[in-house]
């Protein structure tokens, strides 16, 4: 089963003003910045405009609702008739939406890139816990045996990507969410670029800056217990774990080893910076199941992305895959 909404915490925010608009920053007598909130992908969401014309910030939201909406119609868990949704209940989907098709052909493209660490498979793994856990007698972890019967759906290899259909293995069933926010929010922004949009930041559950302030400084991005990360360019995203905990008492959380079955326990949080929103949304997500010396090794499949970890007992990791363009941190 799935709970009607997903819940997660954000262990990155922007630094901005609460306004609806003044974000800080220096801005000329005919232009504003601007701030649209709403929500995307079931998350808080919102886009930054610095130094704009107000005339052309307002007229965007419509433009942005709209998109998310297409793209939520395709990708999401949470609507019924989303082409995912159908696609997990029928076994196969003919004719899939081009971007379910793009979305789905990258998710299974970064599960060989980490030696599936990440796998798009593991729904079987999420609905296991939460029917488990849904009977409140139960206050300790899902047995082996339970554990061992939903693996049998885990395997990213069998999934078919056809010239006209999507097809799944016996059993499976489908999640996007380790990439959704991320590919949602590139599509976004490469659509706000396309209108000639600059001087943006575009945070739809994960974070990408198109460009930074309009007067070249970065936009400054918040991390708890650490200093801030300063975004000019590409984006961020972050997994942790206690972001969804299930259970009571929080014993298990919804990053899964698809290897054990298990909640991940190598890292409290993982930070990656890339130049797509939906790379860095799957690599924080295969990242946080691998331990550092997995992270170690995958480096080299890596290139052009940062990672900052912190384990359970607060000491912090970094690495760095090639040039960090557009980050200081």
């Amino acid at each position: 089963m799935l709970p009607d909404r997903p819940t997660r915490r954000r262990a990155i925010t922007i630094f901005a003003s609460a306004a609806a608009v003044a974000i800080a920053g220096p801005a000329s007598p005919a232009r504003t910045d601007f701030e649209w909130r709403g929500t995307a992908m079931c998350a808080d969401a919102c886009i930054l405009f610095n130094d704009i014309e107000p005339a052309k910030a307002k007229g965007i939201a419509s433009l942005v609702e709209t998109e998310i909406d297409r793209l939520e119609n395709e990708l999401s868990l949470f609507r019924s008739g989303s082409g995912l949704c159908r696609l997990n209940r029928d076994g196969a989907l003919t004719a899939p939406g081009g971007d379910l098709r793009r979305a789905l052909t990258l998710a299974l493209e970064i599960a060989a890139v980490t030696n599936g660490l990440f796998d798009p498979t593991v729904q079987a793994l999420w609905e296991a816990h939460v029917d488990w856990f849904a009977d409140r007698s139960h206050t300790g972890l899902p047995p082996q045996a339970l554990i061992v019967r939903a693996r049998q759906a885990v395997d990213w290899r069998t999934v078919r990507i056809e010239p006209d259909s999507i097809r799944l293995g016996d059993n499976q069933r489908l999640t996007l969410n380790g990439l959704g926010q991320g590919y949602v929010t590139d599509r976004v922004a490469d659509m706000l670029a396309a209108m000639g949009f600059t001087n943006i930041l575009v945070d739809l559950g994960e974070m990408r800056a198109i460009a930074p302030r309009r007067d070249g400084s970065p936009w400054l991005i918040a991390r708890s217990g650490a200093a801030p990360l300063q975004l000019a360019d590409g984006a961020l995203a972050t997994s942790e774990g206690s972001g969804c905990v299930l259970g009571a008492d929080g014993a298990a959380h919804h990053l899964f080893d698809p290897r054990s079955g298990r909640s991940a326990g190598h890292w409290r949080t993982i930070t990656v910076h890339h130049r797509s929103a939906a790379m860095a949304d799957a690599l924080s997500t295969a990242l946080s199941i691998a331990s550092a010396d997995e992270i170690q090794a995958l480096l080299p499949r890596l290139r052009g992305t940062a990672i900052w970890a912190t384990d359970p007992a607060g000491h912090r990791s970094t690495w760095a895959a090639g040039p960090r363009d557009g980050i200081v941190g």
